[in-house]
C-alpha cells in the first residue's frame, strides 16, 4: 500500500484494514459444511485473523479447533454444525471496534510502529480498566 502523503497514510491504512476484513468475512460466511480435518483447518484459518474482534472467540470455536487436530479421530455430529454456524452468525454480524475514550480519567493510548525498507505498519491501542490493549 503506497499513500501519497504522510496525512492520509491513517486514512489509507484503516480502509485498507477494513476491506480486508469484509474480504475475509464474506470469505468465511460463505464456507462449505466441512468434511475433513483439512477443510476444517482451512477454514481456522481466516477465522483466526478476525478473531481478536470477537469477544470469546476461543470459547465458540474450540471444539471445531479440536477437530483440526491431526491425533483426533473426524466426528462431525449436530454439536459441531452449530457451533460452525453459530461461528459463521458471529463472524456475519458487524464488528465495531471500540472507539477512543479521550476524557481526562481514560487510560493511556499506546502507539506502535513498525518499518522496513518495502512497508510500514502501526497500531493504535487504549488500555481498559484491566490494562489490556484495546
Amino acid at each position: 500500500m503506497l499513500c501519497a502523503s504522510f496525512g492520509n497514510i491513517r486514512a489509507c491504512c484503516i480502509i485498507e484494514r477494513k476491506n480486508n476484513l469484509k474480504v475475509k468475512i464474506i470469505e468465511i460466511q460463505n464456507w462449505p459444511t466441512p468434511l475433513n480435518g483439512k477443510e476444517i483447518r482451512g477454514f481456522n484459518g481466516p477465522c483466526a485473523y478476525v478473531r481478536i474482534f470477537i469477544e470469546n472467540f476461543s470459547q465458540v470455536a474450540s471444539p471445531l479447533r479440536r477437530l483440526s487436530r491431526k491425533d483426533v479421530d473426524w466426528d462431525w455430529d449436530q454439536q459441531c454444525e452449530e457451533d460452525f454456524h453459530k461461528l459463521i452468525s458471529i463472524l456475519g454480524e458487524e464488528i465495531t471496534l471500540k472507539k477512543l475514550d479521550y476524557d481526562k480519567e481514560a487510560e493511556k493510548y499506546k502507539l506502535a510502529v513498525d518499518s522496513s525498507s518495502i512497508a510500514a505498519g502501526a497500531v493504535l491501542t487504549q488500555e481498559d480498566k484491566e490494562g489490556k490493549d484495546r
